[in-house]
């Protein structure tokens, strides 16, 4: 079990198992190659997880594969084919922040546990990991997401966004 210092701001053990499998990957480099994953790696979390392709060094965004959770909490498929199109409300504004942070710092990123303000899940709180996956080792070329939600008031809140060191 990995226990630096992000680790310890995670809260969810879907997550944190997410987060332990792309830190393994990554041995050192800013994130593994997408081709590293494979669902037989992430098999306990597939339902939490998702991708996101970083389209022009983070200009915009197109999401790719989204586990039966983020399925469920979104109700339907997305609107529109990137964040830019869906941009709107304030779900998918913070969205793109925590999206462009991860590709800024090219370093793992954990959100929550906040209140979800996603139009119609309001009584629920969510936990989203955010980890860079890189093609040439130098920029973030898409993002391996997480995502967890609880009940309102159920689960204790952190703070801001952390963001690996």
């Amino acid at each position: 079990m990995i226990q630096d210092d992000f680790a310890r701001a995670v809260t969810s053990p879907t997550l944190l198992a997410v987060y332990e499998t792309w830190k393994t990957l990554a041995a050192g480099r800013i994130g593994p190659r997408r081709a590293e994953l494979t669902p037989a790696q992430l098999r306990r979390a597939m339902p939490s997880t998702f991708t996101v392709e970083v389209i022009e060094g983070g200009r915009d965004f197109r999401f790719g594969f989204a586990g039966d959770k983020l399925m469920q909490f979104l109700d339907r498929r997305c609107p529109a084919p990137t964040l830019a199109g869906m941009k709107g409300t304030n779900f998918f504004a913070a969205a793109d922040t925590l999206l462009r942070q991860c590709v800024a710092g090219k370093k793992p990123l954990i959100s929550g546990p906040r209140p979800t303000t996603y139009p119609g899940k309001e009584y629920l709180e969510r936990e989203v990991l955010l980890l860079p996956l890189s093609e040439d080792g130098v920029q973030v070329t898409s993002i391996l997401g997480a995502f967890e939600t609880w009940g309102l008031g159920t689960h204790q809140h952190a703070m801001t966004p952390v963001v690996a060191k």
